[in-house]
């Protein structure tokens, strides 16, 4: 092709027809424009597909964290100290003296009340790899926003609270109930019962763990809808990128 066009450009310049010759040279010149235009062009869409399929991936991977976030952390997690919430409230009753509560019943709910804690522990993999890569790959303003803020922000505030209440239970919980209660039995003793109610170090302990609970139940609470909304908004993105 080059030979083809310098050919052309020889027999006109032997002719003498300068005119024709640069007007040749100009049209020649805007084809190769055109064409390294078009080679930009192609390159940059080659470049804007390979960011396309890099976002794909990510928000996939994203989705899949945050749906196993909700299915083995979220969901038993506020059910577990929804639990533990509706217990130590069966138990105002019997510190209040309001309420004539059975053995049985007092031992399910002491046992339920004060049963382990729940230790959040969230798949943040796929955040640090699109960290890696670069956050601004997600083309969404506000879903690559509300990313940042959850895993920035509201999952270390959920896991610090929740570190926080776990370290007051073993330290400050369960060394007085092991001197002083034994939750295995099938039922407990008055003499357990009256320590239970009358101890003033125990007493004190339960209502401060029972609070951090609470405060730990909400704040999961109000980030649980944040997750399946992210969700839904992720996959409504995938929908609109792999259509355009």
């Amino acid at each position: 092709m080059i030979k083809f066009f310098r050919k052309i450009r020889f027999d006109l310049l032997e002719k003498n027809n300068i005119n024709k010759y640069f007007k040749y040279a100009i049209g020649e010149i805007i084809l190769v424009v055109i064409g390294i235009l078009i080679a930009f062009s192609i390159n940059n869409w080659n470049e804007s597909r390979k960011q396309r399929q890099k976002e794909i991936i990510n928000l996939l991977e994203i989705k899949k964290g945050l749906e196993s976030d909700l299915n083995t952390e979220f969901i038993p997690g506020i059910s577990a100290y929804t639990s533990m919430e509706k217990a130590a409230n069966n138990l105002r009753g019997f510190y209040n003296n309001t309420e004539t509560i059975s053995n049985d019943s007092l031992t399910k709910n002491f046992r339920i009340a004060l049963g382990n804690e729940w230790n959040f522990i969230f798949n943040i993999s796929p955040f640090e790899n699109l960290k890696s890569i670069g956050i601004d790959i997600i083309s969404n303003d506000s879903i690559r926003s509300k990313i940042s803020s959850l895993y920035s922000d509201e999952y270390p505030e959920l896991i610090a609270r929740g570190d926080r209440v776990l370290r007051f239970f073993e330290n400050q919980v369960r060394v007085f109930l092991h001197d002083n209660i034994n939750l295995s039995n099938s039922n407990l003793s008055k003499n357990e019962l009256d320590n239970l109610k009358n101890n003033i170090q125990l007493t004190n302990r339960f209502r401060s763990l029972f609070s951090q609970r609470i405060g730990l139940l909400n704040i999961a609470k109000d980030i649980e809808p944040k997750v399946e909304l992210l969700i839904n908004e992720i996959n409504k993105e995938l929908k609109r990128i792999k259509t355009n």
